[in-house]
């Protein structure tokens, strides 16, 4: 309803100004001749500017020749006053000499000091004076030249002032005549233009109040895509706690205790570590990060083959009680290299690997596998199992390329300790 009342209004709007533009075509003599006036009066305040320009260019010029002259008649007086090629006054007793210094023998006549071979005076002599009288500076010349250029700048700058003020006038009976003519059109146009004026006052009006009511709608309409956006966005994470209220009602009680849980698996540590004769066996645990600790100390304060035994015991009483507990775990392990540093290898660790035997860990998996964790999977690599579990091998490798199979990776040829099973 807004956008075909916006579109009926601008339609109105147009054939007003079609109205008023046809209304008003008897003024055209009228408004040709304000046209006039104005192009008349914008270039006379154009000529008063041009010569403004040019007068405030052609005082300094004019000054500047003036200071010339001044200095040019300054150095006339001095080279009256002050020849420095003539020497016709002892300096010593300032009496006149009778004749000015000359070259007498190869000496100096004024001091007789000896000159060289090819010596003449500087002062004195007519050479010098010649000479001087060659690069000497024409004064009068200059004389002459700058004051002719001083008064053509004298009289430039004159004319210009004299015809500035007639500018002025002319510039300013310009101005009213573009404003008689300006009012002329007004007084002519005035009666019919009015009515025009009020109606497109009043259309144009109307047309703001649309307009404001059409932005008003807009922007309600984006309000409300927004809210119906947000109320999706509630209703989707009001589902997503209901069913997350959900799952946790149905877990109930398998969601436990958190240090109920780490006791559990420390208790499981440390009686793995009992049933592999750890050496010298005290204070086992994991803390609260899940860190296993023994004598006091961190795992990782004991030797190499103490941290391999640890880390066993660490991993399987993770596992154990997960599996037994039904908690969030896949059901298998993988466990690689259990007996290295403990009995084989280049870094054989001989305290822990004399007092443990690596057929206590074998043992302890077959039964815990045959009993509380029947259904898990434990996948050992080990380069050499003890004959307990000979039928539990599934594959062996013989890193030798002559006897397939030779290895987990069938390319790989380069030499490593042992074969692993």
């Amino acid at each position: 309803m807004s956008s075909s009342r916006l579109r009926e209004l601008t339609e109105q709007l147009r054939a007003l100004d079609e109205a008023t533009q046809a209304g008003t075509t008897f003024a055209g003599r009228l408004r040709r001749e304000h046209q006039q006036a104005a192009q008349r009066a914008r270039r006379a305040a154009g000529v008063v500017r041009d010569c403004e320009t040019q007068l405030t260019r052609m005082m300094p010029l004019r000054a500047q020749y003036a200071d010339d002259l001044v200095k040019l008649n300054m150095l006339a007086e001095a080279q009256r006053l002050f020849d420095p090629l003539s020497v016709t006054t002892c300096p010593a007793c300032l009496n006149r000499l009778p004749a000015p210094p000359s070259v007498e023998n190869g000496s100096c006549s004024l001091c007789s000091h000896e000159l060289p071979h090819d010596g003449h005076l500087t002062l004195g002599t007519a050479t010098a004076e010649h000479s001087s009288d060659e690069g000497r500076l024409d004064v009068a010349a200059e004389v002459r030249a700058t004051k002719a250029r001083l008064k053509e700048i004298t009289a430039y700058v004159e004319g210009l002032d004299s015809s500035l003020a007639t500018l002025k006038l002319q510039a300013e009976d310009a101005a009213i005549d573009e404003e008689r003519a300006a009012a002329a059109v007004d007084e002519a146009t005035s009666p019919t233009v009015t009515p025009f004026l009020a109606a497109r006052d009043n259309l144009q009006s109307r047309r703001e109040e649309v307009l404001r009511h059409l932005q008003h709608a807009e922007n309600a309409t984006k309000l409300q895509a927004g809210l119906e956006k947000r109320a999706a966005l509630v209703e989707r994470q009001e589902a997503q706690i209901e069913r997350l209220r959900e799952e946790r009602d149905r877990l109930g009680d398998a969601a436990q205790d958190r240090d109920l849980v780490v006791g559990r698996i420390s208790g499981r540590y440390s009686e793995l570590l009992r049933q592999w004769r750890y050496p010298k066996l005290s204070q086992p645990m994991i803390d609260t990060n899940l860190v296993p600790h023994v004598r006091g100390d961190s795992y990782r304060e004991a030797s190499s083959g103490a941290r391999t035994l640890l880390t066993l015991a660490w991993q399987l009483s993770v596992f154990e009680v997960a599996v037994e507990t039904s908690a969030a775990h896949p059901g298998f392990l993988m466990l690689d290299s259990p007996q290295k540093n403990l009995g084989h290898g280049a870094t054989r660790d001989a305290v822990i690997a004399d007092a443990i035997a690596i057929d206590d860990f074998y043992r302890h998996l077959t039964s815990w596998l045959a009993e509380q964790g029947a259904g898990a999977q434990v996948i050992i690599v080990d380069n050499s199992p003890p004959v307990l579990v000979e039928e539990n091998v599934v594959v062996r490798y013989s890193r030798n390329e002559d006897r397939p199979p030779y290895g987990l990776i069938d390319d790989e040829t380069t030499t490593d300790e042992g074969s692993p099973e």
